[in-house]
C-alpha cells in the first residue's frame, strides 16, 4: 500500500480520525542502510477505545498504546474497520497524496 491518510468517521457516536498509513516507496527495502523506511499500520488501542497508527519497523515500537502501554490490536485491512468506540460501521476516506509530477494546478 502506498502512503495514504485515512478518514474514519463514525456517524453512531461521532468518532474521528485522521491518519496516515502505509509506506512511502513500494519499491524501497528496508536495510540497515536505510533507517528512512517507513510502514505505518493501524491499529487499535482497546483501553482507550481509538485508532493509533505507528511504523513497525521503528525501534521504539513495540507493540503497546503509546498513552497507557497496553497492547495494541492489529487492524489487517483500514478499509473494512469498524468503529473503535461503539463498533459500528465507519465512513472511511482514502486520500492519496499528490504526485510530484501533478501540474493540474498550474
Amino acid at each position: 500500500m502506498a502512503l495514504k491518510v485515512f478518514s474514519f468517521m463514525c456517524k453512531s457516536c461521532g468518532y474521528k480520525a485522521k491518519l496516515l498509513l502505509g509506506s512511502a516507496d513500494l519499491d524501497q527495502t528496508l536495510t540497515d542502510v536505510n533507517a528512512d523506511y517507513a510502514d505505518y499500520r493501524l491499529f487499535i488501542c482497546k483501553k482507550e477505545s481509538r485508532f493509533v497508527h505507528a511504523d513497525i519497523h521503528d525501534r521504539s515500537f513495540g507493540g503497546s498504546c503509546p498513552s497507557d502501554g497496553t497492547t495494541l490490536e492489529g487492524v489487517q485491512d483500514p478499509r473494512q474497520a469498524k468503529c473503535p468506540r461503539c463498533g459500528s460501521e465507519l465512513e472511511i476516506q482514502e486520500i492519496s497524496p499528490l504526485a510530484a509530477s501533478d501540474t493540474s494546478a498550474e
